[in-house]
């Protein structure tokens, strides 16, 4: 065990009313990037002895990165009563069990989904994203139906679009749920149109980036969500902030570069709070492409025009301070 999930562990036991999230984030990026196994059974141990504790969520991305049909079957147990969760669970239980490739959750993911019209939006979201696990050859004509009902509607169950990658046929649905997100659906739903798009590999592709810059779909928020998806979306097709960066040297339009900045910007964020170990470029690349010697003029001729300075310069300080950081764990880490 590190002294991260010690640390964590010790924090949970404290007497407070309100656990500070910044703290809890703060451990469990440690133990994501520095943890074993071990650190997540001794989290599990800790789940177990009270399921439905309000910080468990805390727990599951270790879960996900460390855990194994094992850790699936006990979670399953304590949350999951006649393939149905039981009210006092936390809904992104459901797609934790997906996540891990828990075979007899499937049935219940499918359930929420498209069987229970009622499902409240956590519920559906986190089985679709569950359901995103595993082959759904069973559920065609289901998913093609629930996506079919999305067409033209302003309001749509977030994330069943991300299940057209599932489809075997999926080629015909791609341009309908491009017009869907850029003309008819909400800006709070469809980062889940953006997720499929970046499970559809190259087929999704030229979508992904038509719509990423787009200002009718608002990846620039953290608000709704959608930068998130748009950033889960970059990694799902290994496109690098060098690619994002080529694209937008080539817009001319001021006002439209200043929200292809906007958008960079949020990636930017997300990429600081990243401690997983599945990045394409790292901040040592990042820093020079965007900050160094021979590229800083031509970016900040660029976030000028796009009204973006006080962006740049508050990153140029993170990548700096990042650098440092990354510097620290590779010396670590040998």
């Amino acid at each position: 065990m590190i002294r991260a999930t010690q640390k964590l562990i010790e924090y949970l036991n404290l007497e407070q009313d309100r656990p500070d999230v910044s703290v809890f984030h703060s451990l469990v990026n440690s133990i994501l990037k520095f943890g074993t196994k071990s650190d997540a059974d001794i989290l599990l141990k800790k789940f177990l002895e009270a399921p439905f504790d309000d910080n468990n969520s805390y727990f599951f991305d270790v879960f996900r990165k460390f855990g194994d049909v094992d850790f699936a079957e006990k979670i399953y147990d304590q949350a999951i009563k006649d393939n149905r969760l039981l009210e006092q669970a936390d809904s992104e239980i459901l797609q934790l069990l997906g996540d891990l490739k828990y075979e007899p959750v499937k049935e219940t993911l499918a359930y929420y989904v498209f069987g229970d019209m009622g499902s409240d939006y956590y519920f559906r979201a986190h089985s679709a994203l569950g359901l995103l696990n595993f082959d759904c050859a069973e559920y065609q004509v289901q998913i093609k139906g629930a996506i079919e009902q999305c067409y033209g509607k302003s309001l749509i169950p977030e994330f069943i679009p991300a299940l057209v990658c599932k489809l075997s046929d999926r080629t015909s649905y791609l341009e309908p749920l491009y017009e869907l997100g850029n003309d008819y659906a909400s800006t709070d739903c469809n980062a889940g149109i953006m997720l499929g798009f970046s499970l559809c590999g190259e087929e999704g592709k030229q979508y992904f980036k038509k719509a990423l810059f787009n200002g009718n779909w608002e990846f620039f928020s953290g608000g709704t969500g959608n930068y998130v998806f748009a950033y889960k979306g970059l990694k799902n097709l290994n496109i690098s902030f060098a690619e994002l960066y080529s694209i937008i040297r080539e817009i001319q339009d001021d006002k439209k570069l200043g929200y292809a900045l906007w958008v960079l910007f949020g990636l930017f964020e997300l990429r600081v709070k990243d401690y997983e170990n599945d990045n394409i470029e790292s901040f040592m690349s990042l820093y020079s492409t965007f900050y160094g010697q021979k590229n800083r003029s031509d970016f900040s001729d660029l976030a000028e025009r796009g009204s973006r300075l006080r962006d740049l310069w508050e990153y140029e300080r993170l990548f700096e301070l990042k650098l440092t950081e990354e510097a620290i764990v590779e010396n670590f880490s040998v």
